[in-house]
């Protein structure tokens, strides 16, 4: 009898403890990789940016006191050991609400339709403990080996963690632009200019956040292209977005090139012509100004300004050269089509220099061979973003043209 009391207990024990651990792991996990960003930004806006999230630290604290909350209904329950992790559900529960949160519930503040679903949820839970107690009367009739005991509380717990997981409905961009602030804010902008750089999905405000951190690591007009650019110059800056509720605003992007925004100002165009006629640009102006029109296809403006902010005088050795790599990029489209092909810059039949670049050079030889020896139109566009998806060159041709996220708009 105490053989079998000893080998109850110990079977018991490893269900509590196995289960104790894979659910500090999964809430752990759970927080830090996948819910932390948005928790940040939940926490900056209720407390009126007084107080900070800190990933590492929620994603520790919050799952002990998950533990400590099923510690408790564990002892209240008084569950069996094969129905264990039933006392997870409650504290699962309150994971679920604390993270199904995106951008309107933040601004906003509700619970939603948790309203009457957590209450429905502990009423349902409360009949289910009872129907178990009652129903494990005969409990002394069942095995107690690991396995008979151990296999219901994992099924259960992982069907919490199913639940749990597949509740939260924000977009993967949500979770980039919240990422993309955060770094930026730390001033890690090598790790803000990698967010979601392997996905085609975007938003303008990720767009922009990504654009500011190459600008703070000088790589803006070299690396415009890599990144999908579905919003034209708004994905620099977009003076009509004043959304005060950002951790990192528009109003920062401006004082970084120079002034603040005024309310009187209401475009963009406007801004940038304000601050470039009353001299206190700085070289972050000008970057962020000729990129724009880049963005908005102004190549005739982008001809005309560039002279104005770029010494290209024929006095200076290779200033053609020395250009940004997008820059480069757009002169071989501005110039002859056949002195292009060669690297050579020539409009209105004046040379005005001649690439030393041959490997962009014969990039952009292959790119017009390879669109011009395909006739279909959406194969044309899908075989030369694969190659030439980061230049100026498929950007200028194809943009407008592209279907689907190549061209997605939120």
């Amino acid at each position: 009898m105490n053989r079998n009391n000893s080998n109850r207990q110990k079977t018991a024990g490893i269900i509590r403890f196995s289960c104790g651990i894979l659910s500090f792991l999964f809430s752990f996990c759970y927080l830090y990789f996948l819910q932390g960003e948005i928790l940040a930004e939940a926490q900056y806006m209720y407390s009126g940016g007084i107080t900070t999230y800190n990933l590492l630290a929620g994603a520790i604290i919050i799952p002990v006191v998950l533990l400590i909350v099923q510690w408790i209904v564990c002892k209240l329950s008084q569950l069996p050991p094969r129905w264990h992790t039933l006392s997870y559900l409650p504290s699962m529960l309150a994971l679920a609400m604390i993270t199904d949160v995106n951008r309107e519930t933040i601004i906003h503040f509700s619970f939603g339709d948790w309203l009457w679903i957590a209450p429905a949820v502990i009423v349902a839970y409360i009949i289910v403990v009872m129907i178990v107690r009652r129903v494990n009367v005969g409990a002394t009739l069942v095995s107690h080996d690991i396995w008979s005991q151990a296999y219901p509380n994992y099924i259960i717990l992982f069907a919490l963690f199913i639940a749990v997981g597949s509740i939260p409905q924000t977009s993967d961009v949500y979770h980039f632009e919240l990422k993309a602030e955060r770094l930026i804010l730390n001033k890690d902008y090598e790790g803000a200019s990698r967010v979601g750089e392997k996905s085609l999905q975007a938003s303008a405000r990720l767009t922009q956040l990504r654009m500011y951190a190459l600008s703070k690591q000088g790589q803006l007009a070299d690396r415009l292209f890599e990144y999908p650019q579905y919003y034209g110059s708004q994905g620099l800056l977009d003076v009509t977005d004043m959304q005060p509720d950002y951790r990192f605003t528009t109003q920062d992007i401006c004082f970084y090139l120079g002034a603040l925004c005024g309310k009187s100002v209401t475009s963009t165009d406007r801004y940038y012509e304000l601050m470039l006629t009353d001299s206190i640009w700085n070289q972050h102006t000008v970057e962020y100004y000729l990129c724009s029109l880049l963005l908005d296809k102004r190549l005739d403006d982008f001809l005309q300004q560039l002279s104005n902010y770029y010494n290209l005088a024929d006095s200076v050795p290779n200033a053609y050269d020395v250009l940004p790599r997008s820059f480069r990029e757009a002169f071989l489209i501005i110039g002859q089509p056949e002195a292009a092909m060669q690297g050579s810059i020539v409009i209105d039949n004046d040379t005005l220099a001649t690439l030393s670049d041959a490997d962009l050079v014969q990039h952009f030889r292959e790119y017009n061979e390879m669109k011009s020896n395909l006739s279909d139109p959406i194969e044309r566009i899908n075989r030369t973003h694969r190659q030439f998806g980061t230049t100026f060159w498929w950007y200028y041709d194809f943009s407008d043209k592209a279907i689907g996220e190549l061209r997605k708009r939120k």
